[in-house]
């Protein structure tokens, strides 16, 4: 892929996630029926990892940051692999030697993948302090 493809494909991406950022700072997922609702929550009655992401985005892009964490606390995690690729694309589109992004070493994904199926696992248990994680 040439560096004008990578620029035109990242100018595309940013300009959906602008888009979508704006959508989530105007319109709360709790009060608007168009926004997706959770297959597995409507299914099964748990929580899987992503329940609360909208209401947790919706919450920290109106600055209301604790209240987005008591939503999907897992939004830290997601936030911070979202901004560190980001950054991490930046410097490679920049200086393409220096390329040594964490997140493509190979046990990376098995730490994420760990996190998130604990995470998953203890939201979901009916005491406390596990309730706390529950949106």
């Amino acid at each position: 892929m040439t560096k004008k493809s990578k620029a035109i494909l990242y100018s595309g991406l940013a300009v959906i996630l602008i888009l979508l950022l704006s959508l989530y700072l105007n319109f709360s997922p709790k009060e608007f029926k168009f926004f997706p609702k959770c297959m597995f929550h409507s299914l099964t009655g748990l929580h899987c990892p992503g329940c609360g992401s909208q209401r947790a985005v919706h919450a920290i892009l109106n600055g209301q940051i604790i209240e987005g964490l008591k939503y999907n606390l897992l939004i830290i995690l997601a936030i911070f692999v979202l901004s560190y690729q980001i950054v991490q694309q930046i410097i490679v589109y920049f200086y393409p030697e220096k390329n040594n992004n964490i997140l493509y070493k190979s046990a990376t994904p098995w730490v994420i993948f760990i996190i998130i199926i604990l995470f998953w696992i203890l939201r979901n248990i009916p005491f406390a302090p596990f309730t706390f994680l529950a949106p």
